[in-house]
């Protein structure tokens, strides 16, 4: 029987990170460590348990050292194979004769790996990194995080995420797009009823889908659900294309005349895929 896993709320960010990278999930982009947790436990209800055994994540590093000087002790130990048939030689054919030089050999050395196994070797990898979408709910002006949205999305598989809308910039989703994969954003929806009810009160206008990213932090908007466009509650057009590494910030903005504390979810749809210009 496997034994138990460790508990992720008890481990520590290099034990957590260990156990990610048995998994082939990409921490690299990760800060916080409720990032790490998510992820990890992301992996575990939906990867395979890895063959790797688990004492990578568990064992000291005492513990590793006495393996590989045990080891050392016993290859020590070993005599090798030309030693061995220099003594039988000399037990058989007396201490008169030396024994013969042994029959040259031609020293190889291994080809180097070729381009393409390293090329699969990055696609295997990509192809088990997944896009991470996280959102963390704070209260303000306290900033004490009061819920979080997180979700992960392997290549193949499409994207779906629900952004819970807000007047503050730190209430952004972070979405992490590992190496060699790409995320792709299509569409964006709003409920008929929360958005109905929502310009029902007085000076507001409307939501409005906001991006950013490394290369450009300011959140600009990309679309606005708003009185005069209330009987489109859809946008499928976007076609935003991301490549990884990347790290895109997304943003379901009240746009109202006052704050009066009504949101909006905003509903993000997409896919994700490997790159095909790396693949």
């Amino acid at each position: 029987m496997a034994p138990p896993l460790p508990d992720i709320s008890a481990m520590k960010l290099s034990e957590l990170k260990s156990e990610l990278s048995l998994y082939g999930v990409d921490s690299s982009g990760f800060c916080e460590k409720s990032e790490f947790t998510s992820a990890l436990q992301h992996a575990r209800d939906t990867l395979p348990r890895p063959s790797t055994s688990y004492r990578e994540v568990e064992a000291p590093v005492e513990d590793k050292k006495k393996s590989s000087s045990s080891a050392a002790a016993r290859s020590k130990a070993k005599p090798s194979s030309s030693s061995a048939s220099a003594l039988r030689h000399c037990s058989s054919g007396g201490s008169n004769h030396a024994a013969p030089p042994p029959a040259p050999t031609t020293a190889t050395t291994p080809p180097p790996a070729s381009a393409a196994g390293g090329n699969d070797m990055k696609k295997l990898l990509a192809s088990r990194s997944p896009v991470t979408a996280l959102q963390q709910i704070r209260e303000h002006p306290s900033e004490r995080v009061v819920g979080e949205r997180s979700s992960s999305f392997l290549p193949g598989a499409p994207f779906s995420f629900s952004l819970k809308g807000s007047t503050f910039e730190a209430d952004c989703a972070i979405i992490r797009v590992p190496e060699g994969v790409c995320w792709i954003l299509n569409s964006a929806s709003v409920e008929r009823k929360s958005m109905e009810t929502f310009l029902m009160q007085k000076g507001s206008i409307g939501v409005s889908l906001k991006i950013s990213t490394e290369e450009n932090p300011t959140l600009l908007p990309v679309w606005t659900f708003d009185r005069e466009r209330s009987k489109s509650y859809t946008v499928s057009d976007l076609g935003i294309r991301v490549a990884g590494p990347r790290t895109v910030r997304l943003m379901a903005f009240m746009e109202m005349g006052f704050r009066s504390g009504a949101t909006v979810d905003l509903n993000v749809f997409g896919n994700v895929r490997l790159d095909t210009d790396k693949f």
